[in-house]
């Protein structure tokens, strides 16, 4: 497939909006049919015509349903819409529209996310302005701390509090704002650089440490930047604070049209494309230490005479946990492509091996187009009891491009992640030990059972209670952040039914 790698550009029609009355939100309730998809062999399609940017799209695990947002001005003929958000409660097979946005704009990103208590949000970029809307509630907010945004990009805490970074595409500033109440208002306006470019910023599986990226000088508003990396951590619901230092890990040079970091824990995998057309490879660094420091960079995807690009990736929690991984493969064939020629390929990496990638395996039954427009694609991790998950791509029909979506558990070949239930309880030796100040306390259940993880003075006395709920039978790791203990000897006791562990780690700060 024949494509073009370009520097991110954004189009704006400043004309048309200049405050958040302009935007139209319609709501669906209860939501109505979609008449838009079909089942293409493994492929569902989720949207019959090509997107203006980047859809994006979760899964709701309360009512088993997926969430995606479609920036598309021609999904529904003569609507005059910008955004269409649907849903499904049988893995694309059937789609539902939830709310629309108008009138029709260039809506080059959009990012949803789910979080504490059970909210969807979707939070999308038009003519220099982010918005946001509450799928739940149906709350419509608009960012106007600024109304000259180039790119932007979103997470969520384990809190629910919201945290924005933007870059300004008149000065290459990049700031990050916090909010506690979803969004409606926003404070922090953390300055982060002046010489930046569209910024990354994305939450730990666990211990709400966010770990942000950015291309940084000398060429701030190219591909061939630098990729700079630091981390920050929420103190109190809604505020980050520094933690560690500004660090380097990708030099200036070769092109690196994307990049997207992902941590759970102490891992953490930054990865990134590398070259130009004809010789794009796909490319990861590994941090054991929550991405204070990365090894040295290896390739995933790197197929002989194909190009590897445009990917995206989530954490997992199955089992040990670990990093999920989709994207484009091409074989830079001539004439139009085929389902031989280009295709999606999905691998992964658990924790406990966690440089260690699968064979990657074909999904799509459509060949991925590409664009201009930048529709990278969406993995979509369901994080329930089967750690199912889902990917959403824009593929070839003939000579139409529609929006795709596989549910990966349901094909040949494609084992999501180590599922494996173990065969005894078991609380293991937390490490790194001593720590300061975080530590990954890895334990083991044998059945589903209540379980209480308590951390103790050297005196007995109840420090705090890391986890306190119901689970299910498997293998978990939780991230301890001990920031605001004094230094000293400590123990943590694991309790489910009627086993029970306790062992001692030592704080050192």
């Amino acid at each position: 497939m024949k494509k073009s790698i370009t520097v991110m550009f954004f189009i704006f029609f400043i004309t048309t909006f200049s405050a958040a009355q302009d935007l139209k939100v319609k709501i669906y309730d209860p939501p109505i049919p979609y008449n838009g998809n079909v089942e293409w062999g493994t492929d569902y399609v989720v949207s019959n015509s090509e997107p203006f940017g980047r859809p994006s799209g979760v899964y709701r695990n309360s009512i088993s349903t997926i969430y995606v947002t479609i920036p598309d001005t021609n999904i529904t003929p003569g609507a005059n819409e910008a955004i269409v958000i649907l849903m499904s409660s049988n893995n694309g097979a059937n789609w539902l529209k939830v709310s629309t946005v108008s009138p029709a704009a260039i809506v080059s990103k959009t990012k949803m996310l789910i979080g504490a208590p059970d909210s969807v949000y979707c939070f999308f970029l038009i003519a220099g302005t982010v918005y946001s809307i509450n799928i739940i509630n149906a709350n419509f907010r608009s960012f106007f701390n600024y109304t000259n945004v180039g790119d932007f990009d979103v997470t969520i805490s384990s809190t629910g509090s919201l945290y924005l970074i933007i870059d300004l595409y008149i000065n290459n500033e990049v700031r990050i704002f916090g909010s506690s109440n979803g969004g409606t208002e926003w404070g922090g306006g953390i300055f982060l650089s002046a010489t930046a470019a569209h910024p990354g910023i994305t939450m730990s599986a666990t211990g709400d440490t966010a770990v942000i990226n950015y291309y940084g000088g000398p060429f701030t508003d190219t591909v061939s930047s630098i990729i700079r990396n630091v981390r920050y951590r929420e103190s109190v619901p809604g505020t980050l604070v520094l933690t560690g230092t500004f660090t380097t890990p990708i030099p200036a040079g070769v092109p690196k049209d994307q990049f997207q970091a992902v941590r759970y824990g102490l891992n953490a995998w930054l990865f990134y494309t590398s070259g130009t057309a004809g010789s794009i490879d796909l490319n990861c660094l590994f941090s054991s230490d929550g991405g204070t420091t990365y090894g040295a960079p290896f390739t995933i995807g790197s197929g002989p005479g194909r190009d590897e690009f445009w990917f995206d990736a989530k954490h997992y929690t199955l089992g040990s946990g670990g990093v999920g991984l989709i994207y484009y493969s091409d074989s830079l064939q001539s004439g139009p492509p085929t389902n031989n020629s280009d295709y999606m390929n999905y691998t992964s990496a658990p924790n406990s091996s966690p440089s260690t990638f699968i064979t990657p395996t074909r999904f799509s039954e459509h060949p991925p187009v590409t664009s201009v427009r930048k529709y990278f694609p969406t993995l979509i991790q369901y994080y329930n009891a089967s750690g199912d998950a889902g990917a959403l791509w824009v593929g070839a029909d003939g000579s139409n491009a529609r929006i795709y979506f596989d549910r990966l558990q349901s094909l040949t070949g494609v084992s999501q992640h180590e599922s494996e239930i173990p065969q005894s309880f078991s609380l293991s030796q937390n490490y790194p030990n001593p720590f300061n100040p975080n530590t990954i306390i890895n334990y083991d259940l044998r059945i589903t059972n209540y379980v209480s993880l308590k951390v103790y003075d050297i005196l007995g006395n109840e420090v705090t209670t890391i986890v306190n709920e119901k689970q299910n039978a498997g293998s978990y790791q939780i991230e301890f952040d001990g920031s605001n203990l004094s230094s000293g000897v400590y123990f943590y006791e694991l309790t489910a039914g009627e086993y029970s562990d306790v062992k001692k780690m030592t704080l050192l700060k």
